[in-house]
């Protein structure tokens, strides 16, 4: 399992609220966080590295930019591969 945090920022405490949980993948991050308002903006990091940026409206898990962190879905692949214990391609 590995560690990832989620930072929740809430504009009404103004103080941002983490919140660390260890899991098999990042997806659960979802899980973690359903019950928050809407509204409140999530940042979830696996160590010092910032993997996604999202909102909450209702049901919906609305993506946000994330500045520096740009791949291609080849790139994607390589990873998931490299995950599975599979050899990366090249």
């Amino acid at each position: 399992m590995r560690t990832y945090h989620l930072l929740l920022l809430d504009d009404a405490s103004g103080t941002p609220r983490r919140v660390e949980f260890k899991a098999d993948s990042p997806d659960q991050a979802f899980q973690v966080a359903r019950n928050e308002r809407d509204g409140i903006h999530v940042e979830l990091w696996e160590s010092d590295r910032l993997l996604v940026r999202m909102s909450k409206d209702g049901a919906v898990w609305k993506l946000l930019p994330t500045p520096g962190f740009v791949t291609s879905s080849r790139d994607v692949s390589d990873m998931r591969g490299r995950q599975d214990g599979g050899p990366a391609t090249t």
